[in-house]
């Protein structure tokens, strides 16, 4: 999957980030990618996982610097 994807459901778009910051985890590399720091996937790949809970876990997990001021997106209140 790439940016853009091929599925913009919420399981799908983190599935890939997690999938590609695994990748890139002790400087691997993905499909996407020729240097680890401009590589695009990567760079959306970490956006992605600042937003949720679960992705700030699967960051701290690999031991990935979280920035101070990410963001993380609220649902719906009901």
């Amino acid at each position: 999957m790439s940016p853009i994807g091929d599925s913009d459901h919420p399981a799908d778009v983190f599935d890939s980030a997690r999938r590609t910051a695994i990748q890139h985890d002790d400087g691997g590399t993905c499909f996407n990618c020729t240097d680890r720091k401009d590589c695009k996937q990567y760079a959306w790949a970490l956006d992605q996982l600042r937003r949720s809970p679960a992705g700030l876990l699967v960051l701290t997990q690999l031991d990935i610097p979280i920035s101070v001021d990410a963001v993380i997106e609220e649902g719906q209140q009901r």
